[in-house]
């Protein structure tokens, strides 16, 4: 129950005192985007907001509240998909997400409140990361998952919207199969799979679980890498 300005990385340490959870080097911190959108105040009163003429014409096709519509709008770049029910749209941080990622699970619905994403997921990472690694004195990595829906399959899945210390992808282009075959597209979505593997444990409603440590995985620490390089270009991408 993080509330606007809430310090993150103490009340990991705090429980983590709590639950006695030795921290050691290379330990991943997995840690739900909500928990990280609360402490900072992404909250967004949408009765405040006046819908333009395309939010209210979106808003018939999709039967979706105009105000609602118009905070989608603001926080895209462009619309990529929608029917009725459904407003896919490509994020400004570059993410195609349906609804732009607002959220209004999991917090209180007493106002017309949502949740938006992060400003800058790597650098809530990075700041969360620095943090740990700065009380334990432990090499920590951070990655900030969110849930996705996926083309052609049912069910959201966990995906990372940020990380810090932490190779994302794992590029094999130019290793060789067990047959002695070049790999000439094979790219693995370390961070993803990892933030998949978390959200597992995490939940998606009432489980109040939303930071998850990873302990024992081989990864290659990398201060510069960052969870937006998992974004696949516009040029490269068959869906859009």
């Amino acid at each position: 129950m993080i509330e606007p300005g809430q310090d993150v990385s103490a009340e990991i340490i705090k429980a983590l005192e709590q639950e006695s959870i030795e921290v050691e080097d290379g330990d991943i911190f997995a840690v739900a985007q909500k928990i990280i959108s609360k402490s900072e105040n992404r909250y967004l009163d949408i009765s405040n907001i006046k819908p333009s003429k395309k939010a209210n014409e979106l808003s018939k096709q999709i039967n979706k509240d105009p105000k609602f519509t118009q905070a989608i709008l603001n926080e895209s770049k462009q619309v990529v998909k929608y029917r009725m029910g459904v407003l896919i749209v490509e994020h400004k941080l570059g993410f195609i997400h349906a609804n732009a990622g607002i959220d209004r699970s999991n917090i209180d619905q007493k106002q017309d409140i949502v949740l938006l994403l992060p400003k800058d997921p790597d650098e809530s990472a990075k700041k969360l990361s620095t943090a740990l690694t700065k009380h334990y004195k432990k090499n920590i990595s951070v990655i900030v998952t969110d849930t996705m829906g996926r083309p052609f399959r049912n069910g959201i899945v966990g995906f990372a919207i940020g990380s810090h210390n932490i190779e994302c992808i794992v590029d094999e282009r130019g290793n060789y199969d067990l047959f002695g075959n070049m790999l000439k597209v094979t790219q693995i979505g370390i961070a993803d799979e990892l933030a998949a593997a978390a959200s597992l444990l995490m939940g998606q409603a009432a489980q109040k679980k939303p930071v998850v440590i990873i302990k024992g995985y081989q990864f290659k620490p990398n201060k510069k890498a960052k969870a937006s390089e998992l974004i696949r270009s516009e040029s490269e991408d068959l869906f859009r």
